[in-house]
């Protein structure tokens, strides 16, 4: 299996999070497009027609892994831009208001702070403790009448916690809103069923934990959140014609988001990954994720000064930790030099190792090693 993530024989790489490697599968993939692209009209009904039945089956390898139907599935460029799609279709009035935590990636707080200030609305953003606590009572002790969305991560890209996305979701739905979901660091790495999580809209990128290339990503929009949100950017690819007075006949499913056509190159190499991983058994890459991201955290926690900041409860594969004295900027450039990639964030302060099912028991021994470096240890 590490054999065909040819990355893992150079280094420890402890950044899924950021971007997964590419297995050879993948790669293998986009090569063959590659060779085959400049002998073909590109535009020829034909290669149109391939390239159609290519979205359709990734659609539905999406779709698998969601427990959801192919209809529910919009393909996007990654994760921001799905996200994009939902916040810019809301129909915002002033006044209105968008419930999130403070745990968001910029991808997702930004879209939601400009959101608010193009409409004249209102950012409630909960703090540290609420967003890490029971969601259900934390929302609902905001949410009013003036709610139209509350959004949030499944897994918190800073602290590596799960949050409680469907106690979130009961608050928003009593408050008659919708809740979006950022799923960048929880597709992949545990078992995710957006319908069961009472979620509205379930954004996703390939090239984390999915082992994709970067530029494609999935939005899943539950069929009666439809009506809800609007088609911020209608195009070729989101509706089946145009009227002669002008008007846009839209998909009748999560299609109508995809705005045109898609990168054709990327399409089969996402589902050569995910056909990948779908050989190796969902369950256990879920499992190996968990026992891997245990382990990295119990080894950092050993060490002397070293702070693990990813709180006790619900985990998928993240450990944020400090190491004190040390720029997080400058010990990740450290531990790279030294073998070990991960990730530096700014906001905590802090580094972040992301555990993936290939992460194997010298990957976390070579972890604590460095770190204990680090802190002198």
């Amino acid at each position: 299996m590490r054999a065909l993530l040819p990355c893992l024989s150079r280094e420890v790489y402890l950044n899924t999070g950021g971007t997964g490697p590419l297995p050879i599968p993948a790669a293998d993939a986009l090569a063959a497009w590659a060779r085959r692209a400049p002998g073909i009209g590109r535009g020829g009904a034909a290669a149109e027609r391939e390239m159609a039945a290519e979205a359709d089956a990734l659609r539905a390898d999406v779709a698998a892994l969601l427990e959801a139907d192919p209809g529910e599935i919009a393909l996007s460029g990654n994760t921001t831009q799905a996200v994009g799609t939902v916040v810019t279709g809301l129909a915002l009035a002033p006044g209105d208001e968008i419930v999130t935590t403070c745990l968001e990636h910029p991808d997702l707080a930004g879209p939601l702070a400009a959101a608010a200030d193009r409409c004249g609305g209102r950012l409630r953003v909960l703090g540290m403790e609420a967003s890490h606590g029971d969601l259900e009572r934390a929302v609902g002790e905001v949410a009013g009448p003036r709610t139209r969305l509350v959004a949030l991560s499944h897994v918190s890209y800073c602290t590596g916690a799960v949050l409680d996305v469907a106690g979130a979701a009961r608050a928003a739905r009593a408050a008659g809103a919708l809740t979006l979901v950022d799923g960048a660091q929880a597709v992949g790495a545990i078992p995710v069923d957006p319908r069961a999580l009472g979620a509205d809209a379930y954004a996703l990128p390939a090239h984390k934990w999915l082992l994709g290339p970067e530029g494609l990503g999935a939005l899943w929009v539950r069929p009666e959140a439809l009506g809800r949100i609007r088609q911020a950017v209608p195009g070729f690819a989101s509706g089946t014609g145009h009227r002669p007075d002008g008007r846009h006949e839209p998909h009748a499913g999560a299609r109508r988001y995809e705005a045109s056509t898609p990168p054709a190159a990327l399409l089969p190499a996402w589902r050569a990954a995910l056909g990948w991983l779908a050989g190796l058994g969902w369950g256990w890459i879920h499992r190996r994720v968990r026992e891997a991201q245990a382990a990295a955290r119990d080894a950092l926690a050993g060490l002397p000064g070293v702070e693990v900041l990813t709180p006790p409860g619900p985990q998928a594969g993240l450990v944020a930790f400090a190491a004190p004295g040390r720029d997080p900027a400058e010990a990740c450039e450290r531990l790279a030099r030294g073998g070990v990639t991960v990730r530096w964030l700014a906001h905590p302060p802090a580094l972040r190792a992301s555990a993936g099912f290939f992460t194997d028991a010298s990957d976390v021994e070579r972890l604590r090693a460095g770190v204990a470096a680090l802190s002198g240890c």
